[in-house]
């Protein structure tokens, strides 16, 4: 959608500031509960956690295809696709583990990363296409589809080995959360703040870029991150 931020501005009634601001939430809200999604996984069951991460990002889909206004595009698009894919993700890589023999395995994370790389070169192409054909809305429209055909199939879908008696710890999560969002916004930040030295009219922190700073503390978070997951019994470890 980065070929038609001007577009989707015009259509919702914003700026283009707004439109990549909505595209930053949704990085900043999938890598931040990343960790998260993973052992949400553990807990409910891969293809349980896979469908459910479907569910939400088809929503979000959904939702940003027929908003008016940035509020619920941001809504749809930002918070419920990044939380869904923060589900999905992870999922995927205990899925083709469970659903392929070791030999076939490499083949199989093989094609779903060069998925990813066509899609990288072919997203812009087809994006480009559809808002100056057709709407823009209809890309959102085709990931609904696309999240109902993956559903129908995922009846075929052999799930992960599940993992007894393991509970989400809320303060690892808080931290992990906290700690893997003060990176990501400071590194996609960067590019207009400076990473070290603040770019002309750009804000500074003591004399220092923002970006600088908020890598810094997330690096600190991770840190206690860490600390608390290792801290306490064998029982509370067990727990990450």
């Amino acid at each position: 959608m980065n070929v038609s931020i001007a577009t989707v501005a015009k259509d919702v009634d914003t700026t283009v500031t707004g439109i990549q601001t909505a595209i930053t939430l949704y990085t900043l809200v999938m890598a931040s509960l990343m960790i998260t999604g993973g052992k949400i996984g553990q807990i409910l069951g891969r293809k349980r956690a896979f469908a459910i991460g479907c569910v939400i990002y088809g929503c979000g889909s959904f939702i940003t295809a027929i908003s008016p206004k940035p509020r619920l595009l941001m809504f749809g698009w930002s918070f419920l696709e990044g939380v869904g894919a923060a589900l999905i993700l992870p999922a995927i890589v205990a899925l083709v583990a469970s659903n392929f023999e070791r030999s076939g395995r490499p083949r199989a994370y093989g094609l779903v990363a060069s998925a990813g790389a066509i899609a990288v070169a072919a997203g812009p192409l087809i994006g480009g296409l559809f808002t100056t054909y057709l709407s823009w809305r209809w890309v959102f429209v085709g990931e609904v589809l696309m999240v109902l055909g993956i559903l129908a199939l995922t009846r075929r879908m052999a799930d992960a080995t599940p993992e007894g008696r393991v509970r989400l710890d809320l303060v690892g999560t808080a931290l992990s959360a906290l700690g893997l969002g003060l990176i990501v916004f400071g590194i996609l930040r960067g590019g207009a703040w400076g990473f070290v030295k603040a770019k002309p009219g750009a804000p500074e922190w003591l004399g220092l870029s923002p970006s600088i700073w908020l890598l810094i503390t997330g690096g600190v978070v991770l840190w206690l991150f860490l600390g608390w997951r290792t801290a306490g019994s064998p029982a509370a470890r067990s727990r990450w």
